[in-house]
Order: C-alpha cells, then structure tokens, then sequence
C-alpha cells in the first residue's frame, strides 16, 4: 500500500507524526531549501504525481506550485538557495529530463533539462554543484549532469559505468555515487 506517513526525528532523537504528506504516494524525492524539507513527485498507484509537500522548520506542511512534469523515480538534491528534482519516469515507457528547482520562497523555476530523459538517478551536492548521475531507460546511464548555485548546466566526466539504482552522498569536498544496477 502506498503511503502519506512523515516521521520527523528531532536532535536528540525524538520521533514525532507531523501533517500527512497531501497523497499517498512512492517513488517520491526529497531535498532541502532554506527552512524547508521538499517531498515531490511520485507514484500514487493510479498515477504519476507532480504534488510537492513542503515542511517548515515547526513541521507545517504547505504545498507550493507543483512539479512542472508528473514522475516517480526521479532525484533530489540541494545547492545554494535551490532544491532540485531531477529526472523520473512520466509513464510506463516515458522518461523525463525536466529539471524543476525551488528557492527559498518556494517559487518554482525550470533550468536546463538533463542532457538525458531518465529514471532512477541519483543526486548529490558538492561545493557549488548539484549533481545528478546514472539513470535507466532501457539502458543504463553513465551521464552526470551538474548546476551550480545560479542553475548553469554543465556535464562533467561520466561515472566509470553506466547504472541505475545507486545511490548519492556528500562528505568534504566530494559528491560520492555508489552502487546501483547494471
């Protein structure tokens, strides 16, 4: 069953229930902007999903201007004063390339596409990058697409393999992709 549950965990480990997502949905991607955590995208089990939750630092969950394409299995991630989702399959045998980026205030805004449609990415920020690598759709990506804080796109060396599923992480001065499916 699809679900709608947040649990939020605060600094010393407390778990709490805040609001409902606004659907049940899976397949969704999170990041952060200023004073907000963003959920988006998805799958509902009737259809892909464009909603995007935002919850302020006191847990209220609003729900700004939704994603310019409906898709699950896209990627989040953050860079300067953006939140970025990435990527994501539109329908059974439809992928996406759109980027959708949210500021501080929320507002919406739609950089350069993905130099290729694709679900199941990974993102990870590094200095003053978002990167997005990897993917599927049908083949497996190698592609890193990267924005910088003012949302330039630039494409970087390819990962060492092509791979879907894999995940993303931050430490010091790298962006790490690690995994996935070949």
């Amino acid at each position: 069953a699809y679900s709608a549950v947040v649990d939020a965990y605060s600094a010393n480990l407390t778990r709490t229930t805040p609001t409902a997502l606004s659907t049940e949905r899976s397949g969704l991607a999170g990041a952060s902007v200023g004073n907000y955590a963003l959920f988006a995208g998805g799958n509902t089990g009737s259809a892909y999903s464009a909603v995007v939750d935002a919850y302020s630092a006191n847990l209220t969950r609003t729900t700004p201007t939704a994603l310019s394409v409906a898709r699950e299995y896209l990627a989040g991630t953050s860079v300067g004063d953006y939140a970025l989702f990435a990527g994501g399959k539109r329908s059974y045998s439809s992928y996406s390339s759109v980027v959708d980026a949210y500021n501080t205030k929320l507002t919406r805004s739609t950089p350069t596409a993905l130099s290729a449609a694709r679900d199941q990415l990974a993102g990870a920020s590094v200095g003053e990058y978002a990167l997005f690598a990897g993917g599927y759709t049908g083949s497996y990506f190698s592609a890193v697409d990267a924005y910088d804080t003012n949302l330039t796109h630039t494409t970087p060396a390819a990962l060492s393999t092509g791979r879907a599923d894999l995940a993303g992480a931050s430490v010091g001065d790298y962006a790490l992709f690690a995994g996935g499916y070949t």
